[in-house]
């Protein structure tokens, strides 16, 4: 049949945002797709990823393919892992996210949707940045074709999201100027991980850094580090049982 609902009329309603991101309070994040295929043809594994722009806190969840409910579903997971509430989502303008199910979702959570303008990656600098160095660099560039690996990728995920906020610091970027034809930038002298900025910042309430400093003393970054090491074996070992692609693993830094 032919679909009534034309994309172009949507994109009108959402509006762009392209910053300043730097004195938004925590809640203000970014979300974006990684598939993990190195082709768009067939069905595939994809991680849904949200980055916070003001504690650089990371949120990681895999879907097969990028239908709207599972995107959905998806977010639904990253709101409530958030210790805090969630303020403003800014997507890319990916059909997974500029449609009607997901804009509604917004709404009725009260959470103000925003998009990145049209082919302009850097509006979404901060996701676009964490898809290289944690989805790309932890789980690698293998091809993930079946659906059984979406259960263990979470299992993964579920090990690395904690160890990434409680454990990885991370160097922010304080400018950026172009000097001739290259770039210098500048960044942070002492870097922080996600759970320092959150007990740093002054727009978190005293009962969410409580929680979480509670949370920091029950976690050994050693044993989650070889959890993810076993659980990412189970992730390559179902690919290889159940998935199409036989592809050997590269880039990453677990193996």
């Amino acid at each position: 049949g032919i679909s009534a609902t034309r994309p172009s009329h949507l994109k009108n309603i959402i509006p762009t945002f392209s910053g300043p991101w730097k004195e938004l309070p925590p809640g203000n994040g970014q979300i974006d797709t990684v598939l993990h295929k190195d082709t768009m043809l067939g069905d595939a594994v994809y991680t849904v990823n949200y980055t916070d722009s003001a504690t650089c806190l990371c949120i990681p969840r895999a879907q097969w393919n990028k239908g709207q409910e599972a995107t959905l579903e998806s977010m639904k997971y990253i709101k409530k892992y958030l210790p805090y509430p969630w303020l403003l989502a800014h997507p890319d303008t990916g059909s997974e996210f500029i449609n009607y199910l997901v804009k509604d979702w917004f709404d009725t959570n009260k959470i103000t949707f925003v998009r990145s303008r049209p082919g302009m990656k850097n509006d979404n600098m901060y996701v676009e940045e964490r898809n290289g160095h944690v989805v790309r660099k932890m789980v690698g560039y293998i091809n993930l074709d079946c659906r059984e690996v979406v259960d263990a990728l979470n299992e993964y995920y579920d090990a690395m999201t904690p160890y990434l906020m409680h454990f990885v610091a991370v160097r922010r970027m304080l400018n950026k100027e172009k000097v001739n034809s290259k770039y210098r930038k500048i960044y942070e002298k002492n870097p922080k991980t996600p759970y320092q900025r959150i007990l740093d910042h002054e727009a978190i309430t005293e009962d969410v850094k409580e929680k979480l400093r509670q949370e920091h003393g029950k976690l050994n970054p050693l044993i989650l580090k070889k959890e993810m090491a076993k659980r990412l074996k189970k992730v390559y070992d179902t690919q290889r049982q159940f998935g199409q692609s036989r592809d050997r693993v590269i880039g990453n830094s677990l193996l």
